[in-house]
This record gives structure tokens, sequence and C-alpha cells, in this order.
């Protein structure tokens, strides 16, 4: 992996401190071996959100579902989080 060394934590960035989750390390090093032939990434999903200031979490296993909700800020690990972060988006909606 590739990673800039001028990286900084972001200044001010308004999710700072939420809970949040995106792919995986260990996800986006499978992703990265079978589907994008080895190309290298500058930023990890899972190490850019931290080091901008968000508070990370993944499920137990890789490609399983995990939705966090953080007050507006919905998110999902991964594809298989999709359904369960629709049906979230759906019910904060209709509250």
């Amino acid at each position: 992996m590739k990673q800039s060394k001028n990286a900084q934590p972001a200044k001010g960035w308004i999710y700072a401190d939420y809970q949040m989750t995106t792919f995986s390390n260990s996800e986006e090093t499978m992703a990265t071996k079978y589907y994008l032939g080895d190309d290298e990434l500058h930023y990890w999903p899972q190490d850019a959100l931290t080091k901008a200031g968000g508070n990370y979490s993944r499920s137990e296993q890789d490609w399983h579902p995990h939705i966090v909700v953080d007050r507006e800020l919905i998110t999902g690990q991964n594809n298989k989080s999709a359904v369960g972060v629709a049906k979230t988006l759906l019910k904060q909606i209709n509250q």
C-alpha cells in the first residue's frame, strides 16, 4: 500500500469523533488482490477515516454486514451491509 507522507488528521472535520464503518483493511487487501489486479491504493478507507478523526468499528468477520448509526451519519462496512443501510435509512426518514 502506498501512503502519502503528507497525510494529516482533518482539522474541523464535521464527522470527527463520530462512530463509523467502511471496508476493513483486510477486506481491501482481498478486494485489491482479486478485483483490482493488485493495483495499489493510496489511502485505505479504514485508515483514512481513523486518521481523519472517525471512530472506526467493524464486524468480527470479513464480508459480514455491519451498520453503524451515529446521529445523522449511517455507514455500512461492505456490500453485505447494503440492505441494512437501506432499512436503517428508511427507518430514520420515517421517524
